[in-house]
C-alpha cells in the first residue's frame, strides 16, 4: 500500500471511531510500527491528527465558529437529538447546555411539553420561544461572540443557585480514561458545576467525539447517567460504557 493511501486510511478511520492505535493500524494494513509512527507524525506535523502515546486522536473541532459547527453531521446529530428529547420523562425543570446538537435537541421537544428550561445559549432560547408552555430562562453572563455562548463568573454563580431535574450537557470530548475534557478552563468550571446541580444528566455524543480528549477536565464518564449515541461504533471503544453501567441508547 502507497503511503497516501495509507493516510488516507488512517484519517477516515480516525474521523469515524475518533482515535488509532498503533498496534491496530500495523496489523490491518500489514506495515511495521515504524511505518505507522511515521505516518502518524507526518499527519500530526500538518495538522490532521493529535499525536499521542501509542497512536493519534481526532483534533477538537469545538473552537470552530457555531455557523460551522452546525453543519457538520449535522444528519446525526438530528437523529441523536430527537431520541434524547423522548427520554425528557416528566421532568419539569431543564437545563441545555450550549452546542449545536443541544440546539437540535430544544427544535425536537414536543410542542405540549410545559416545564422550565434554562439555558445559557441565546440561540437555543429563541428557538424556544415558539413553545406556549415553556418558560425560558436564559443565564446571564458575557456573550462570546464566536461560540454564541453565554460565560463567565455571572453565569457560573447563577447556576450555583440552580436545581436541576434534566441536565443536557454539551460533549465535545469523552473518553473511558480521562472522562469528559473541553478545550477551556472557563467551559469547563460552568460544566463541572451543571453536574454537581444536575439530578439526572444526559450526554448527546456523535460517534467521532468518543475516545478523544481535549484540554480541561471537567469529570469522569460515569458523572452522566444516560448517554445517547449512534449504532456502528468499534464495540472495543463502546462495550467500557456498557461496563459502567451508563444507561446506553445507539440510534
Amino acid at each position: 500500500m502507497l503511503k497516501s493511501e495509507r493516510h488516507k486510511y488512517i484519517l477516515s478511520k480516525i474521523e469515524a471511531e475518533g482515535k488509532v492505535l498503533v498496534n491496530d493500524l500495523t496489523k490491518e494494513l500489514e506495515v511495521t510500527e515504524d511505518t505507522i509512527r511515521k505516518d502518524l507524525q507526518e499527519l500530526a506535523k500538518l495538522g490532521l491528527v493529535q499525536r499521542v502515546h501509542g497512536g493519534a486522536l481526532r483534533l477538537d473541532n469545538t473552537n470552530l465558529p457555531f455557523e460551522h459547527r452546525i453543519d457538520q453531521h449535522s444528519v446525526s446529530k438530528k437523529m441523536l437529538a430527537k431520541k434524547a428529547a423522548s427520554l425528557i420523562d416528566g421532568k419539569k425543570v431543564i437545563y441545555i447546555d450550549s452546542g449545536t446538537t443541544n440546539l437540535f435537541f430544544a427544535e425536537n421537544i414536543p410542542n405540549d411539553y410545559s416545564g422550565i428550561v434554562i439555558t445559557n445559549s441565546p440561540t437555543i432560547a429563541l428557538a424556544l420561544c415558539d413553545h406556549e408552555h415553556i418558560t425560558i430562562n436564559l443565564l446571564p453572563g458575557e456573550l462570546d461572540k464566536h461560540s454564541k455562548v453565554l460565560k463567565g463568573s455571572a453565569t457560573l454563580k447563577a447556576i450555583e443557585g440552580i436545581n436541576i431535574e434534566l441536565c443536557i450537557l454539551g460533549i465535545s470530548s469523552i473518553d473511558i480514561e480521562k472522562g469528559i475534557t473541553v478545550p477551556s478552563f472557563e467551559e469547563a468550571a460552568i460544566k463541572k458545576q451543571l453536574l454537581q446541580q444536575s439530578s439526572h444528566k444526559i450526554g448527546i455524543v456523535t460517534k467521532e467525539k468518543i475516545g478523544t480528549t481535549s484540554t480541561f477536565f471537567v469529570d469522569s464518564a460515569t458523572s452522566l447517567d444516560t448517554i445517547v449515541t449512534e449504532k456502528g461504533i468499534n464495540n472495543a471503544i463502546l462495550e467500557p460504557y456498557y461496563n459502567l453501567d451508563l444507561d446506553i441508547h445507539q440510534v
